[in-house]
């Protein structure tokens, strides 16, 4: 991958980014790869020299490494910062999880105050319970499942409001999936990754905004994000037929956050990679 600097920042702030001492310790897949739509995945390791990142779009990492570097030293005692392998169907998966502590779990995230008041991502909870899967494999005890966030952008002046979170540091619970659950988990993303055939990104994992409406005796417009955010709407209505059409909304992740838009065909189908990526 190449790293650019189109907007100036200092070249210790490059070099500082450039030093990612990330490495998945010789495993196939880490969790954080399981979990990732398996075309981006596939496209990153097609693309790898050709990609371009720029510095901006990566300074963030920095504050998670310092904070995660931080509590690496604190006083807990137990597994902190350990990197535990695991094997299913033939591949070898790694994770590093950042704090085991009388049978909880903890992972930190630095973030921002709109997606802790958006609640627990989905990804975040796949990935604890990966974790907790990894630890069941390597015969260490998990008991629960939790996040703590550290707000990047948190005000105090605005802390009174009642959507608002009343400190920077936010912990949120985890739902403990069944072994059942975390077993069926792992085989299916592990089928998904590895079977000849790319599988396209779900609008979901596009992080599609508006892309479905309900149409039918609805007094005003109904958009939603989801097929399920639509479908509840409709169960919420006591009369009335209603049907849900797709919505020309807009694809957060495709046109601003995703490394390899630029190489994906099934963004290019739908318009993208016309110079509009921001």
């Amino acid at each position: 991958m190449n790293l650019t600097n189109d907007y100036g920042a200092p070249e210790s702030i490059v070099a500082a980014v450039r030093n990612d001492p990330y490495t998945k310790d010789g495993a196939d897949f880490s969790v954080t790869e399981l979990i990732k739509p398996p075309q981006i995945r596939r496209l990153q390791i097609k693309h790898e020299e050709e990609i371009s990142v720029d510095v901006r779009d990566e300074v963030w990492k920095l504050l998670g490494k310092g904070v995660h570097a931080a509590l690496e030293q604190a006083g807990d005692i137990g597994i902190k910062e350990q990197r535990l392998h695991a094997e299913h169907e033939g591949v070898t998966i790694s994770g590093a999880i950042d704090l085991v502590l009388d049978g909880v779990v903890t992972d930190y995230k630095v973030t921002s105050v709109y997606s802790v008041q958006r609640g627990l991502k989905e990804d975040w909870e796949k990935q604890l319970n990966l974790y907790a899967w990894l630890l069941r494999k390597n015969d260490i005890v998990a008991e629960s499942l939790r996040i703590v966030t550290i707000c990047r952008d948190w005000m105090k002046s605005r802390s009174y409001k009642h959507d608002y979170p009343r400190s920077p540091v936010v912990v949120l619970k985890v739902p403990y999936w069944s072994d059942e659950r975390q077993d069926r988990y792992v085989d299916d993303r592990v089928r998904i990754h590895t079977q000849e055939e790319t599988v396209p990104c779900t609008p979901e994992e596009q992080w599609a905004r508006g892309v479905y409406r309900v149409v039918g005796d609805v007094k005003k417009q109904a958009v939603f994000d989801t097929l399920a955010d639509a479908a509840k709407f409709i169960n919420k209505q006591k009369t009335g037929a209603y049907q849900i059409v797709d919505a020309p909304g807009k694809y957060i992740r495709c046109e601003s956050w995703c490394e390899v838009a630029d190489f994906c065909p099934q963004w290019q189908r739908t318009g993208g990679g016309n110079g509009t990526r921001k």
